[in-house]
C-alpha cells in the first residue's frame, strides 16, 4: 500500500499540469463541439472526459489516505510544504512555526465566520412606504446556515425597496476560500520558518 500510494501520488502531481493544459485547450471547443467540430476533436473531447474522471478519482483517493493515513499525512504533505527537519533544532522550529501558522489560520477562519454570518442592509423605500416620514433605512442581521440555500422566491406584495448597499455573507465562493486557505498555510509555515531560523540558537521570538 505504501508502495502503491507513492506511484499515485506521482502520477497525481505529474498529471495536474497535463489535466489542466487539457482543460485550458478543449474549452473553446466545449460549445462547438457538435457537427462543426472535427472527427479528432470528438474523440480528443470524449478521451478527456475519462482522462478527468480517472483524475478527480484519484483526488478522492489520495484526500481520503491523507485522512486516515498518519504515515502516508507525513510523508506527502511535508514535501507539499517542504518541511525539513534534520536535526533536534529544526525539529524544534518547525513545531514553533506549526503553532504560529496554526493559530494565525483560527484566527483567520474566525475571522471569515464572522464576515459569512453578519448581514447589513442600508435602503431606501418609496415616500409612501416611509416610517415616521423616514424613507432611510439600516438592517443588521445574523445569518448561519448548515446547507447551501437556494433562491428563494420573491413573497408577493414586498416593498419595492431601493438598494445602497447590501452585504450578506463572502462575496468569494466556498472553493475559492478552501483554496486561499490552503495557500496561505504552506505560506505562513514557510515564512515562520524563515524568521525562526535566523535567529541565534536559544534565542527565539516569543
Amino acid at each position: 500500500m505504501k508502495r502503491l500510494d507513492s506511484i499515485l501520488l506521482k502520477v497525481f502531481l505529474y498529471g495536474l499540469p497535463g489535466a489542466v493544459t487539457l482543460a485550458v485547450l478543449l474549452y473553446p471547443y466545449r460549445l462547438g463541439i457538435g457537427a462543426h467540430a472535427a472527427d479528432y476533436v470528438k474523440l480528443l473531447y470524449n478521451s478527456a472526459g475519462f482522462i478527468f474522471a480517472f483524475w478527480m478519482i484519484l483526488a478522492i483517493y489520495l484526500s481520503i489516505r491523507l485522512m486516515v493515513s498518519g504515515r502516508f499525512r507525513d510523508k506527502a504533505l511535508a514535501k507539499l510544504t517542504f518541511m525539513r527537519e534534520r536535526d533536534e533544532r529544526e525539529v524544534a522550529l518547525t513545531g514553533k512555526a506549526t503553532k504560529t501558522t496554526f493559530l494565525t489560520s483560527l484566527a483567520i477562519l474566525i475571522f471569515l465566520f464572522c464576515l459569512s454570518c453578519f448581514q447589513v442592509s442600508i435602503y431606501r423605500v418609496p415616500p409612501e412606504n416611509a416610517v415616521g416620514g423616514k424613507t432611510g433605512f439600516v438592517r443588521l442581521g445574523l445569518g448561519f446556515n448548515l446547507w447551501e440555500k437556494s433562491g428563494q422566491a420573491k413573497p408577493e406584495g414586498t416593498i419595492q425597496k431601493k438598494n445602497i448597499l447590501s452585504y450578506t455573507g463572502l462575496p468569494v465562493s466556498s472553493s475559492t476560500v478552501i483554496l486561499a486557505l490552503i495557500i496561505w498555510q504552506i505560506i505562513s509555515y514557510n515564512y515562520s520558518m524563515r524568521r525562526l531560523t535566523k535567529c541565534p540558537e536559544g534565542n527565539l521570538p516569543q
